[in-house]
């Protein structure tokens, strides 16, 4: 900033004010408020520099906007003073005026020059701008001031006289020629004399600084320049880095390697002018580059509606890993350190957070979503609509949404997978974070835990909390226990609830509320009318039990949940093998399931859990009772087998006559089959139980003393003698 060249008093309504132009008066303004401040502590001469400093670099950024470094703040500062000349007159607007004044064009004063000075008021009116000429459009304007000077020492008007009207003339067309009329008599008086010394040209009174600066004109980049330049600062991260190895490698156009090989500076340097338009270019393309995520995540987004959604109408969830860590004892009692996930399910339209779960891992699972789901129905019921949710294991998990369908296939509702579009509820899925608004509660939430014990920051993995890694360390040896330094899970867990209920109280301006707190938006929107469906304690295992069609196998059911495996049969089951049958189950509880063998079923079939036995280490019992399952599920077979086995043909013609006789005479025969059928399991059971008698007495070493002794009686007290034994060992 250069010396005002006039420090007289003026204000708004003197004359002098008065030929400024807007755009200076705003700048003196602007001046004048920033400097406020630091100039009555400087007036009152109690205060030092730095809080002069501090009050003055504050109230620069509140009215610029933007901040400025304390050199450049005093020179400001230390500027005005010595303007002021020590009188403290600091209302003067003429110490904040810029160095260069632009005044306004006045019409009354130029306007008497129209007729005078045909060629000047020609020129100055074909200028755009008149407090921004161009250079192109300066020299018209000196040479046409210079051409009606020599008209009018031609008509024989004198030499000072029609120099006093050119000035004149300038001076008051109100474009910024020079500082102060003085200076702009200097200048007219240097550019006339140029101009009648070269043929009275226009080229005689041209700027010399840009024929005197050692440099020659630049050549123009072309589009292909343009374009290999932009591709190469993409890649190098750097515009000045891709300038210099095009320029150096010949790559560039001819002319434009021509014309700025010789002129490099240093290593690094790069011309203004490309620096800026390159970077424009790179700064619109950057992200398609990066991809085109990032592509639609930063560029033109659609702005949403929400007023024709109503409270209770969509939920919406979200997983994210809390920035705190905390501990809990694990299934052996070891104390163990994490951050866990962070589960939230909020209202889509009120933004209020309805529950959440926290998941002591380091990932989590469809039942995990499922249980966030079901503890949400129990405290506000289901959606009016359905669910809001992201992508992946959200869209995926059979245990959510069940099993999508290809479009056009005609498959009755009782024989798909829903889940819980069961009970009529639509799925939407989000791309982009910009969709979810339940991105900016997470965020809300995230700003409220910074004061928590155990907070690492957003970016663990560079910004380092030395202290807390370091408790860490000594967590993980074992030399300290975790209590010392973190929350228990369950203190934790309270912790949050606190912090979810302040956010659901806390008002918001943003224009989904406008004002309102979430729970505040809930209560005086919510429409009464049309009541959350929430399942009585009678109905409520058709919501905690999934329902999956499944087939029946010789070996029962199969059900699988992420890495596990579960296998369900019993006897009643056998008889549906083959058949597809609803099954239903609770993900939390996998000891059984209920099984409703067709559409029309009443009954339901509870169907034990088979948790198999070991592989090489089972005991005679284990495999006993698993030997009894499978002969159970088995035995539906046996007897249809049983049943049609007389009704084989032999291969090949009979040689004997068809049988002739009567259906009581079959129906006699069949149960005559079946008693003698029954006599000799019951041999086969007793030699079975003899032998098994036999076997344990060899093993034991034990004789009975009287064969008077009943042989199941007698297994018995081997079995309590072995017991016994194996207890003592």
């Amino acid at each position: 900033m250069n010396a005002v060249v006039q420090i007289s008093p003026i204000n708004a309504g003197t004359p002098a004010w008065n030929r400024l132009s807007a755009r200076t008066k705003q700048q003196a303004h602007k001046l004048r408020q920033a400097l406020a401040s630091a100039l009555e502590l400087h007036r009152s001469g109690r205060w030092g520099r730095a809080e002069i400093e501090t009050a003055g670099l504050r109230d620069y950024e509140q009215v610029y906007g933007h901040v400025v470094t304390p050199r450049h703040f005093w020179r400001i500062l230390d500027l005005v003073i010595e303007r002021d000349e020590g009188r403290q007159q600091f209302d003067n607007l003429a110490l904040y005026l810029p160095g260069r004044i632009v005044r306004k064009q006045q019409a009354n004063a130029f306007e008497r020059y129209a007729t005078q000075l045909p060629r000047l008021c020609t020129a100055i009116a074909g200028v755009k701008e008149i407090a921004k000429p161009a250079s192109p459009e300066i020299l018209l304007v000196w040479d046409a001031a210079c051409t009606e000077y020599q008209a009018m020492i031609d008509a024989g008007m004198a030499d000072g006289k029609a120099r006093r009207v050119v000035v004149a003339a300038l001076d008051a067309s109100g474009m910024p020629l020079a500082e102060s009329r003085d200076a702009l008599r200097r200048s007219f008086c240097r550019k006339l004399d140029r101009w009648i010394e070269g043929g009275r040209k226009p080229a005689a009174i041209r700027d010399q600084r840009e024929l005197k600066c050692g440099r020659k004109p630049q050549a123009v980049l072309t589009q292909d320049d343009l374009n290999l330049l932009t591709a190469r600062a993409l890649h190098l991260r750097s515009v000045p880095a891709a300038w210099r190895e095009l320029l150096q490698a010949g790559e560039l156009s001819p002319a434009v390697t021509q014309s700025y090989i010789s002129q490099t500076a240093s290593k690094s340097y790069c011309p203004e002018l490309i620096r800026q338009l390159v970077s424009q270019r790179v700064d619109l393309v950057d992200d398609i580059h990066h991809g085109p995520r990032q592509a639609m995540l930063n560029g033109a987004y659609i702005t949403r509606d929400w007023s024709d959604v109503a409270p209770g109408d969509w939920q919406q969830a979200d997983d994210v890993t809390l920035e705190i860590y905390y501990w809990f004892e694990d299934a052996s009692g070891i104390p163990q350190v994490l951050r866990g996930q962070f589960l939230l399910m909020i209202d889509l339209r009120s933004l209020r957070i309805l529950s959440f779960a926290l998941h002591a891992e380091n990932n989590y699972n469809a039942k995990v979503i499922r249980g966030l789901m079901l503890r949400t129905h129990d405290a506000y019921g289901l959606p009016r609509r359905g669910y809001a949710f992201e992508k992946g294991i959200w869209k995926s998990s059979r245990l959510v949404k069940g099993r999508e369908l290809p479009k056009g296939d005609d498959i009755p509702h009782e024989e798909t997978e829903l889940g819980f579009r069961d009970f009529e509820l639509e799925f939407r899925h989000a791309k982009l974070p910009r969709a979810k608004p339940i991105e900016r509660v997470i965020g809300l939430l995230q700003a409220r835990l910074r004061d928590q014990p155990g907070w690492v920051g957003p970016n663990e993995m560079k910004e380092k909390f030395e202290r807390v890694q370091e408790r860490l360390l000594a967590v993980r040896a074992g030399s300290v226990h975790p209590s010392k330094f973190f929350l228990q899970r369950d203190e934790w867990f309270e912790r949050l609830q606190e912090v979810c209920d302040a956010y659901n109280n806390e008002p918001q301006q943003g224009q989904m509320l406008k004002g309102l707190s979430p729970r505040q938006f809930w209560e005086a929107n919510f429409d009464y009318a049309r009541p959350l469906m929430r399942l009585g304690a009678g109905t409520r295992y058709l919501l905690a039990n999934h329902r999956r069609p499944e087939k029946v196998t010789r070996n029962g059911i199969r059900i699988v949940i992420g890495k596990e495996n579960c296998n369900f049969k019993s006897h009643e089951l056998g008889q549906h093998v083959g058949k597809v049958v609803q099954v239903y189950f609770d993900p939390e509880d996998m000891s059984s399931v209920f099984v409703l063998p067709d559409r029309n079923s009443k009954d339901a079939l509870v169907v034990p859990r088979d948790r198999g036995i070991p592989a090489m280490d089972a005991t005679d019992e284990q495999l006993r009772a698993a030997h009894e399952i499978n002969a159970a599920v088995n035995q539906p077979a046996r007897t249809v087998y049983a049943e049609i086995k007389t009704y084989f043909s032999k291969n090949g013609p009979s040689p004997f006559r068809r049988e002739l006789a009567d259906d009581a005479t079959v129906e006699m025969g069949r149960d005559i089959a079946a008693e003698q059928n029954a006599i000799r399991q019951e041999k086969t059971a007793q030699v079975q139980a003899d032998r098994s008698l036999k076997r344990r007495q060899r093993q034991l070493g034990v004789r009975p003393q009287s064969d008077q002794i009943a042989p199941d009686r007698q297994l018995a007290a081997l079995k309590l003698f072995e017991e016994a034994r194996n207890a003592d060992t």
